[in-house]
């Protein structure tokens, strides 16, 4: 194969790190990708390998565009470009051998040939691992030829899918989501704060699709959306399912004896052996309020009860609940829309599902018919996974994400503002993808939380166009920026476009006009 020649290395190069000077008339991008031959020791000798690099940084340079001698020999614009050139920076990646990417301990020598590498040669190195589950979610910037794969068996490191807004980042979301169900028999669990993904079983020409199935779970009390043609269920989560230390937390700061009181209901009613919900829990203490002498108690169970009742206004713990089970079919993306709810209600209900999710993959660790790997997406982390604005959701997030890959639970948080998510949260995701980001405190929380996403990589942030990411982490085989690629499925996320919406308005306002004259 003959690769195209883009230039020659200058001046002081290292194994990491090296710059060429860029042939005459040709162009050459931030992040193309080149090759260039090092001379690599052995324990028998020495051997060259191409390695491959990317390249980082770009300048031009003239010796006749020099202060001084620009004013002592004036010449006109035309002939001092004549004899400018090009510099580039280029970052070593690695080389190939036996399927494996090393990292080179040599440095490439000034002068030699430096070649852009083709996209056969860049999908060697993008190639995926098939026992590590490839996806694709998109494409090298400069190479649409060539896309990248998403190992999910790497997910279990967790994901963070970060982006200011408007930046792409719900519809990349989707389309993980996407890849997992037409590639795998998964399931997928998103708790959807704005209903982005409930249109999720259209193609994007509005047709219905059958290549998985999608369930969109509404609470209670939650509006529903309309227009959905997904098959939609209402989300039923029992008192009974609740542990009672998670009740004390939904409760906040309840006293020892407050939770000594709430335990000895829960449980009594428990051993009755029937369902039962809070408004029963309630009715027991108010049997209990209306019986006792003691002014002490009293007052705690009044306390008690008044908490109680506040959290029935915010949420509906019924006797009948929604079988965790459902959630986690085969090839199915359960879609849980908390659109329209109060804050603290969307803490809870992401609270309690992460948490029943969680503890239902403890319950059946390694029966993978009953709790199959399952990969669970959160939109709007920075909400639900703060330590200034939730508390239960982010100690049941807190929880998962340490624990829940070694029982099968890969998180996937979604945030336009990872500073405000809990850096213990933070602190265990491995895996990024960011569009994006302009916000200087984003970006550091980002550079701080990861080991891998370098500043470098951070510094190229800002410049993303919208649906362009940043790929860091074990799920890929380099960092990558990439373009998203198209969904198949409706993405509900979109701005509206005011033009149409003004063609729409106006057409209306001048037909009631005419209807009323």
């Amino acid at each position: 194969m003959e690769l195209e020649r883009v230039g020659d290395v200058i001046g002081e190069s290292t194994p990491n790190y090296f710059e060429f000077q860029v042939d005459r008339g040709l162009a050459m991008a931030l992040h193309e990708y080149v090759l260039v031959s090092v001379e690599e020791l052995v324990p028998e000798g020495s051997k060259r390998v191409d390695v491959l690099a990317e390249v980082v940084r770009l300048g031009a340079k003239s010796p006749l565009a020099r202060e001084g001698l620009s004013q002592t020999l004036p010449l006109s614009p035309d002939y001092a470009r004549k004899y400018e050139y090009q510099v580039a920076g280029a970052e070593v990646l690695g080389y190939l051998e036996n399927g494996r990417m090393l990292r080179p301990k040599s440095a490439p020598r000034p002068g030699t040939p430096v070649y852009r590498a083709s996209d056969e040669v860049l999908g060697q190195f993008f190639s995926g691992d098939e026992p590590r589950l490839p996806v694709f979610v998109g494409s090298l910037i400069h190479r649409p030829n060539v896309r990248v794969p998403i190992h999910l068996q790497d997910l279990q490191f967790h994901l963070g899918i970060f982006a200011q807004t408007r930046a792409g980042k719900s519809y990349l979301a989707g389309k993980f989501m996407e890849e997992i169900l037409l590639n795998t028999y998964f399931p997928v669990v998103v708790v959807d704060i704005h209903g982005d993904y409930v249109m999720m079983d259209q193609r994007w020409d509005g047709k219905k699709h059958s290549d998985f199935d999608v369930v969109v779970y509404y609470p209670p009390k939650a509006p529903k959306i309309p227009g959905i043609t997904a098959e939609t269920r209402e989300l039923k989560i029992s008192l009974e399912q609740v542990s009672s230390q998670a009740m004390a937390e939904l409760l906040g700061a309840l006293g020892p004896l407050q939770v000594y009181e709430l335990r000895k209901v829960i449980k009594e009613l428990r051993k009755e052996n029937k369902p039962f919900g809070l408004a029963d829990v309630i009715s027991r203490l108010e049997e209990e309020l209306e019986g006792e002498k003691s002014s002490d108690r009293k007052k705690r169970l009044s306390s008690l009860l008044m908490r109680l009742e506040d959290m029935g206004e915010d949420i509906d713990l019924p006797p009948e609940s929604t079988p965790i089970s459902d959630l986690l079919r085969p090839k199915t993306l359960s879609v849980i829309c908390l659109r329209g709810l109060p804050d603290r209600m969307q803490d809870v209900y992401t609270g309690l599902v992460v948490d029943l999710v969680f503890r239902h993959m403890v319950k059946h660790q390694g029966d993978w018919v009953k709790a199959p790997p399952t990969f669970l997406f959160i939109e709007e982390a920075h909400r639900v996974a703060s330590t200034e604005r939730s508390k239960y959701a982010t100690r049941a997030i807190s929880t998962a994400i340490r624990e829940g890959a070694k029982f099968g639970l890969h998180l996937a948080l979604i945030s336009q503002r990872p500073r405000s998510i809990s850096p213990d949260i933070m602190a265990n995701i491995g895996n990024y993808a960011v569009l994006r980001i302009v916000n200087r405190q984003d970006q550091l929380m980002i550079e701080s939380a990861s080991e891998s996403f370098s500043h470098r990589l951070i510094e190229d942030l800002p410049s993303l166009n919208q649906g362009e990411a940043v790929l860091v982490g074990p799920f890929v085989p380099l960092p990558a920026q990439i373009k998203t690629l198209p969904r198949a499925t409706v993405h509900r996320g979109i701005t509206p476009r005011l033009l149409e919406a003004n063609s729409v308005i106006m057409e209306a306002v001048e037909s009631f006009d005419r209807e009323r004259w």
